[in-house]
């Protein structure tokens, strides 16, 4: 089980030099205010869970991360794994865990540029000290599953970033934590790649019983994957199962209405709306309430659009009205 009990992380404001004005002033004077990360954080995972954490750009959901692999000490409260804490303790859980850092180059240096897949995985199996006689099965059970089988005498260094995150996720499939650590695993890379690496996660969840903490700006892939979700921006804000929080999110619309229309358009409507230009068409996104429909797609009937359609929000349309108000110029 993974506990967070009021967990909050500060980070001292940055030094910006020696003979920087507001440097000194800090140095002589009240220093300025440390930025917050993460503020009186709870959540509770259960055992073969996935765990969706759901938050914006500098929400704190890397910061968790670390914090979960003993790499940052929480300004106060805490995070439990199994009773032990994270950072404090952290010798005593390390070996149930595996995490995957998205941008982090090579996982820390562990995988080497000249060694082929299959060999690099052999050395993770035995840092994780996965029995010797079951290592030769579970690389090949987890490149097939990933479709890497057919690449797996191939040098690591000549992977494309898609496969090398496949190889990531199949590090993870190999060693079995009890405790995956996920932090934007499938982030910039395409459909195909997304899906292949959604159902090995799902598979390790089912399979194996892995407890999962997985964080994500894809509010989909949050959708198809997690059994619970936690939105929060430093501080927590919803948590529940995926399809109820669209429900429990008081947002001030009902649907949206997607349309394409020839020429440049003007927005300047009532509700909420985006619309951006490119290639001779107006593309526009507009949200409204449910009694505001009928008359909008009128409206725009009127006004020559190609392609109108009216679709029911998503947790990612939810998403975006409650953390994103430029988007509609706010």
């Amino acid at each position: 089980m993974i506990e967070a009990e009021h967990l909050t992380k500060y980070y001292p404001p940055p030094f910006r030099g020696f003979f920087d004005l507001k440097s000194i002033k800090d140095f002589l004077g009240k220093p300025r205010e440390e930025i917050p990360a993460l503020v009186d954080l709870n959540f509770r995972v259960r055992e073969g869970e996935i765990f969706g954490l759901l938050g914006p750009n500098g929400a704190g959901k890397t910061t968790l991360c670390k914090i979960a692999n003993g790499l940052l000490e929480p300004s106060s409260g805490r995070l439990l794994i199994d009773g032990h804490d994270s950072f404090r303790e952290h010798g005593k859980v390390a070996g149930k865990m595996f995490t995957v850092f998205t941008g982090e180059r090579d996982m820390w240096g562990i995988f080497q540029w000249r060694l082929s897949i299959q060999r690099n995985l052999r050395f993770i199996a035995r840092l994780w000290k996965v029995p010797e006689g079951e290592i030769g099965e579970r690389i090949e059970y987890a490149l097939k599953l990933l479709n890497l089988w057919e690449k797996r005498d191939e040098w690591y260094q000549k992977l494309s970033a898609g496969m090398k995150q496949k190889v990531y996720i199949a590090s993870a499939l190999v060693v079995r934590p009890k405790y995956l650590i996920l932090d934007e695993p499938t982030v910039f890379l395409d459909v195909i790649t997304k899906g292949e690496i959604h159902d090995a996660i799902l598979t390790m969840a089912r399979d194996f019983r892995t407890t999962v903490l997985l964080t994500t700006h894809d509010l989909g892939e949050a959708e198809k994957l997690s059994d619970r979700v936690l939105l929060f921006n430093k501080r927590p804000i919803l948590e529940g199962k995926p399809e109820e929080i669209s429900r429990k999110l008081r947002v001030p619309v009902d649907k949206k209405v997607v349309a394409l229309v020839e020429g440049k358009f003007d927005c300047n409507c009532d509700g909420l709306v985006k619309c951006t230009f490119k290639n001779g068409y107006t593309h526009l996104v507009a949200y409204l309430k449910v009694d505001e429909v009928d008359e909008f797609v009128r409206f725009l009937s009127l006004k020559g659009a190609l392609q109108i359609k009216v679709e029911d929000l998503s947790l990612e349309d939810v998403f975006l009205l409650i953390f994103d108000n430029r988007l509609f110029g706010g």
